[in-house]
Order: C-alpha cells, then sequence, then structure tokens
C-alpha cells in the first residue's frame, strides 16, 4: 500500500488528536511515565487481550489500526516481555470469536514479575454494546498484577465510564485511553513513555457506583452529570474535568469584571513542576439565585486551554461572555430572566476544584429576551434541590461572604431586551422562468426563488423530502440527494455518516469480486474521548482533516457532529456525543463544525435513540436545547439532520415549533434541514416545500458537487 502525504497528514492529526484527548486519572509512586534507564529500555509486561484486539473505531474500516501492544513494540523507552504477548496471541488464535482473554493463572504471573519492572493492564470494550462492569475474570487479573507487580498502570480502553472504584485502589495509576482511533495505540505509547504529556479531562463525570445514573435519570430534567452530583451532594469517583498531568499546574491569580453586559474572567496558570511541561483547562462555572426557581448548585459557562507551560511558565487566560448566558428560562413568561441576587463566578480546572473568584448582584428581575413557547406544557417539572446538601469545600462560605461584599451591581440600563422577530407565512415564490439552471442563478442572471418557482412539486418533493434517499455515487456512503441535473442543472450532493471519520467502503470490487479501488479514510478518535481534549484548535484539526478526505473521495456532506447530551452511558449513542454538559458538547460538535467546513460541509444531528421525549420547556431550553444553539450559532453548519423523535408529543419535523420558531427564527440559522424519515408533521403545501427548497438550493450551490460543474 502506497502512503500519500494525505495519509500522513491524516496519522498524524488522528494521533495527536488522541494524545491530546487521553486522561490520566491517578497516577501515584510516580508510576508514569515509563523511562529508560541507564541499562536500556524498561521492561514491562502488558496483560489483558485489549493489547492486541483493541478498540480503536466505531464502525469506519481505517487503512491501518494501531493496537497498544504495537505501540508500545514501537517505542525505544520499554520492551514489552515476549513470552507474555506471545502467549496472548496464542489465545487469540484459539479463541477467535470470543472476547474475554487468558485467565490469570495461565499467565504465570509470578515468573513475569521477576523479569519486568512494571505492568501495563488493557481493558477493553467495544463501541456497541459496552458493559461498563469489570468482569469477574478482569478483576481477578487486575488483582494478581498489581499483588505481584507494585508499578502497575491499568489502562480503560473503553467508550467512556468504568466501574472501577474497587480496582482503582489496587493499581497505581489509570489512564482512560477512550476509543481513541487508528493510531491509538502510538498516542498511548506517546503518553506512557514521556514522548506527550497527558492534558485531557473527563467531560462526564465517574460516579462512585453506576447505580447512580439511574438516580440521577429518574426524571429528565435539569439534573444529570454533575448537575445532580454535585447538587444533591453525592460521592464521585472522579468528577467532571477531571484530569492530570506529569507536571504542577498551579491557579496563581483570577479576577472577576463586568464591561457593560459583558463579563470578563482572567486566571494565571503557573507550571510549579520542576520536570514536565503541562497544559491545563481553565473552568468558569457560575451559581446562580435559586431561591425562586430550582436550580443546578453550578453550571459549566465557559473554559480554555493553555499552551504548553514549561516548568517556571504560567499563561494569563481570558474568558468573557454576556451576563444574558446566566438567565434561566421562565416558562410562565415565556421569557429568559436574570432573576434578582448573587450571582457567583467560579474558576477552577474541574467542577470540584473552583474558587469564587467574584459576584455580580442583580437588584431587581430582568427580563433579557421575550419569546414564543415552544412545547406545550407538560406535568412534570424540574425537580428541587430543597432539604439537599450539595458539595462544599472548607472556607467556600468565607469566600462567597468576601465576594459578595465587593459584588459587582448590574443594573437595567446595561442589559437592554432582545426582540425576537418572527418570520411571517411564506409566501411563495413568483416568476419562474422555464429552462433555468442553477448555473443561472451562480452566475446572476436570475433569482434563486425563479428557479424554484418553475419547479414542479413532484421535484420540489423529491429535492426536500427525499434529501439523502438516492443512491450515492461514492462506495459505502450513507447517501445522496436527488439527481435533478438534467432537467435543472441541479448536481446530487453525497453524504456519509461516521462519528469518527467517512464510513465509506475500503476496498471497492468490482461485479466480479476484483478490488479495483481503495477508499483509505482515516479514523479518529469518536466524540466522547475527543471532548476530553477541551481543545479548540486540537478539535477542529480534526474536522478539517475530515474535510480533507472528503474533496479525496467525493464526500459533500459529513453526517458526525452532534451536540446531543450524555444522560447514561448505556446508550448505543453514548460514543456518538461529546459530553454530559450542553456547553462542552455545543463548543465541541461547533469546532468540528468549523474545521470541516474550511473544505466542505457538515451536517449538525442529534443522536439519541429515544422515540418519544418528555420535558418541561425550561429543561428543553436550557439543557436539551443549549449545546445545539451553541453548535449552530458558533458552528454555522451547512446542514441540520432533524431526528426522527417526538417531543411532548410533537414531531420534532420541520414545521413544528422548535426547529420554525426556535431554530431558524431565535437563533437565526439559514441552513438546511432534511431528515432520514418524514421531514414534516403534515402533507406540505406548495409554499412549504418552496421555502425548504431555496435552503437545500443555496446549500448545493456551495458544495463541491456543483463547483465541479461551473464553467
Amino acid at each position: 500500500m502506497e502512503q500519500t502525504v494525505r495519509m500522513t497528514e491524516s496519522a498524524l492529526a488522528a494521533r495527536t488528536a488522541a494524545a491530546g484527548s487521553m486522561v490520566l486519572l491517578k497516577n501515584v509512586r510516580n508510576t508514569l511515565p515509563l523511562l529508560a534507564g541507564e541499562d536500556g529500555p524498561l521492561p514491562i509486561a502488558v496483560f489483558g487481550i485489549g493489547q492486541l484486539r483493541t478498540a480503536l473505531t466505531a464502525g469506519i474500516e481505517p487503512w491501518r489500526a494501531v493496537n497498544v501492544l504495537d505501540g508500545l513494540q514501537a517505542s525505544d523507552q520499554v520492551t514489552p516481555d515476549g513470552l507474555l504477548s506471545h502467549r496472548h496471541r496464542n489465545w487469540l488464535l484459539e479463541h477467535p470469536a470470543e472476547t474475554g482473554g487468558p485467565a490469570p493463572e495461565a499467565l504465570d504471573i509470578p515468573g513475569v514479575a521477576a523479569r519486568v519492572a512494571a505492568a501495563v493492564v488493557v481493558i477493553t470494550r467495544p463501541y456497541d454494546g459496552y458493559d461498563y462492569h469489570l468482569r469477574p475474570e478482569e478483576f481477578r487479573l487486575i488483582e494478581a498484577v498489581a499483588a505481584a507487580i507494585p508499578r502497575t498502570a491499568l489502562v480503560l480502553n473503553t467508550p467512556g465510564y468504568m466501574d472501577v472504584a474497587e480496582a482503582s485502589p489496587l493499581v497505581s495509576a489509570v489512564v482512560y485511553m477512550g476509543i481513541a482511533g487508528q493510531e491509538g495505540g502510538a498516542a498511548l505509547a506517546d503518553l506512557l513513555t514521556g514522548r506527550a504529556v497527558f492534558s485531557g479531562k473527563l467531560a462526564d463525570t465517574w460516579p462512585v457506583s453506576p447505580d447512580q445514573f439511574d438516580k440521577a435519570g429518574l426524571q429528565t430534567d435539569l439534573y444529570t452529570g454533575y448537575r445532580y452530583y454535585d447538587s444533591f451532594g453525592k460521592d464521585v469517583l472522579y468528577p467532571f474535568g477531571y484530569g492530570l498531568s506529569y507536571g504542577k499546574p498551579l491557579l496563581t491569580a483570577y479576577s472577576v469584571g463586568l464591561d457593560n453586559a459583558v463579563v470578563t474572567v482572567e486566571a494565571t496558570i503557573e507550571n510549579a513542576g520542576s520536570t514536565w511541561p503541562v497544559r491545563e483547562v481553565l473552568q468558569v462555572y457560575f451559581s446562580a439565585p435559586d431561591d425562586q426557581v430550582s436550580r443546578p448548585v453550578y453550571l459549566l459557562d465557559s473554559f480554555a486551554k493553555t499552551g504548553v507551560l514549561q516548568p517556571g511558565e504560567s499563561e494569563t487566560v481570558r474568558l468573557a461572555f454576556p451576563v444574558t448566558e446566566l438567565a434561566r428560562f421562565d416558562p410562565l413568561a415565556a421569557a429568559w430572566t436574570l432573576d434578582a441576587g448573587y450571582y457567583d463566578i467560579r474558576v477552577g480546572t474541574h467542577c470540584r476544584n473552583t474558587t469564587i473568584a467574584g459576584s455580580i448582584y442583580v437588584a431587581k428581575p430582568l427580563v433579557v429576551e421575550e419569546v414564543r413557547s415552544c412545547i406545550d406544557r407538560p406535568d412534570e417539572s424540574v425537580r428541587s434541590r430543597k432539604g439537599a446538601r450539595p458539595f462544599s469545600y472548607p472556607g467556600e462560605a468565607e469566600e462567597r461572604a468576601a465576594s459578595r461584599k465587593h459584588a459587582l451591581r448590574l443594573s437595567a440600563r446595561q442589559v437592554p431586551k432582545k426582540t425576537v422577530r418572527y418570520a411571517k407565512k411564506f409566501p411563495g415564490c413568483r416568476g419562474g422562468k422555464e429552462g433555468l439552471r442553477l448555473q443561472d442563478i451562480y452566475e446572476g442572471k436570475y433569482d434563486l426563488r425563479q428557479l424554484v418557482a418553475a419547479m414542479d412539486e413532484h421535484d420540489l418533493r423529491a429535492l426536500v423530502c427525499n434529501f439523502g434517499s438516492s443512491q450515492a455515487k461514492v462506495p459505502g456512503a450513507w447517501g445522496a440527494s436527488a439527481d435533478l441535473w438534467e432537467k435543472y442543472g441541479i448536481p446530487q450532493v453525497t453524504i456519509c455518516k461516521g462519528c469518527d471519520g467517512l464510513r465509506l467502503t475500503r476496498d471497492v470490487r468490482n461485479g466480479e469480486g476484483d478490488v479495483v479501488a481503495h477508499q483509505y479514510a482515516t479514523a479518529f478518535p469518536v466524540p466522547s474521548l475527543l471532548a476530553c481534549s477541551f481543545d479548540r484548535e486540537l478539535i477542529q484539526s480534526v474536522g478539517a482533516a475530515v474535510g480533507r478526505e472528503m474533496r479525496e473521495f467525493g464526500v459533500d456532506v459529513w453526517l458526525s457532529p452532534s451536540a446531543t447530551v450524555h444522560r447514561d452511558p448505556r446508550s448505543d449513542c453514548y460514543h456518538g456525543a461529546f459530553s454530559e454538559d450542553p456547553v462542552v458538547a455545543g463548543l465541541c460538535a461547533a469546532w468540528l463544525i468549523q474545521g470541516c467546513q474550511k473544505y466542505a460541509m457538515a451536517a449538525l444531528r442529534h443522536v439519541e435513540n429515544a422515540v418519544q421525549v418528555t420535558v418541561t420547556e425550561r429543561t428543553l431550553r436550557e439543557f436539551e436545547l443549549q449545546g445545539f444553539e451553541i453548535a449552530v450559532t458558533v458552528g454555522r453548519p451547512k446542514a441540520l439532520l432533524a431526528p426522527s423523535i417526538a417531543v411532548c408529543g410533537e414531531a420534532l419535523s420541520l414545521d413544528s415549533r422548535i426547529l420554525s420558531d426556535v431554530l431558524c427564527d431565535e437563533w437565526g440559522y439559514d441552513g438546511m434541514v432534511f431528515a432520514s424519515g418524514e421531514l414534516f408533521s403534515r402533507f406540505p403545501s406548495r409554499p412549504m416545500l418552496e421555502q425548504a427548497a431555496l435552503r437545500t438550493l443555496r446549500m448545493i450551490l456551495d458544495s463541491a458537487a456543483f463547483r465541479k460543474t461551473v464553467r
């Protein structure tokens, strides 16, 4: 196989993304990094069938896959024990269909311990149908290895959370590897051997017991993830935003300002270590008054990652956001409101390691935006925190009192009320002219409305309602738009799925079964791991790499970025979404879209597999839709896939209030909307079809498929 420049660049982007996303959860007694000594590479033992059968992708056929053992064997810092690796290979040959591994008794762990200085135990779960409980034989393996080899690192090659509360105390290091893409084994080796340094942070809370997921999910409301665990004072194993490094990052100074209606936060982070560089993620949370309504004890508003800080270096990070982001939705008034009281601004490095840096005081309630209700009011409500004891830390009360003593006052004059202009009923297109082609519109000879007005209803329905359901010319692609080239000069647009890259047929065969072409797509880290990078440039680089591959293979739209929030890791779609927090989910989706759309187009989508959701409008707007609003307004996707889901009994179709009023009018989205099922909840009128066709054709005018036809 000849490796092209593009393949090399994409592989480097995948390796960098994986290394920047993996999370160091525990590291005591200088277990990591594993470094060579004066006598040569460090002898290590690698346990677990996951070293060979590493879970790296989510359905993509990559052009290569670097497993954990291959990555470690390629390092000049360590030497994996050959006999132990041979035993694992033999077991795999003898049990090709089984997912376990050799029994601990068959591995001669005492004999291995006499030959090595450290051990790595790999626990693996695939992206589909993963079980977050440790199997009995896996726990016995960890227990036996840790007892024989004190310097043992546990590597979790899983889509997300694993129930390791009992196993974690046995080992001296724990690494969340995730589903890391085709270069995952190489990236892990880079981190374990100090070629790269850990900088990832958990994008989801890891509770002490998985039973907590059921308690958090008793009701579909504002309380999930850290919003539940911290608001109700539950113990966690690893909190949201948590992650260690080899260096010693310290938050040394911070300040909060209010410039008219913009909150500014500055914080200085210093690497107080003496050997290793660090990168830290500054996280800004806020606590709002909760005497009027139930609200989580604090909410993430923004974050930023520092550059590489060498020992002794520091960096001042500045974040700014409109004060209206502190508002909550009042369903009775159908308005976004700032309640009267104190808003405490917190800065820190994870949700349970923050300090109150300043406070903003609102003297009386302020309505910042009036909107229309978008769903019928259900009987359910947001859970109350009354009587609950939220997470706290020593000195928090004193910090709060000092901060509020010098609180910044916000007046009504500083916050002008925003007015939403809702669109009037679309009257339809006029002035149709027969014989028009899309290139005539591109050349400015005619208006797009004239072309749409000239299209018959059958063609309009094919263009709008059947978008994506035609057979794609690119092997393995998800679908294509209708081919209306002969009649209107409208080319087919090809759509490809794949949350970790392009899901295409790798080896293209002819009718006789002979391979006639290759489509060597790259597998990148899945979203549930990529979000742990908290890194805008890194995520944009992944999107850009996918966009370049789309150009090469003739794909116009990538159906991947999702702003769906995690509620339960047992969801089949967990790996395809970013985080339990809507701000992280929305920004990660936006950055991926921005990177991709430098070269091609991306479609925002919803990945939850539910068919019916019942929530309050407050929960819908403050939580479920927040990430999508961020992805739409920051990422500006060219397309959006409407999910086949009903919200409070109303189908989420193009003519629903959520898509027409909220998406288009309140958020200002002007891209196209399509669906894998019914696009409209009722039979569409001619004006409805024409309005959707205008959006679709604007997207096609920007596509590579159309640019190829321009003479």
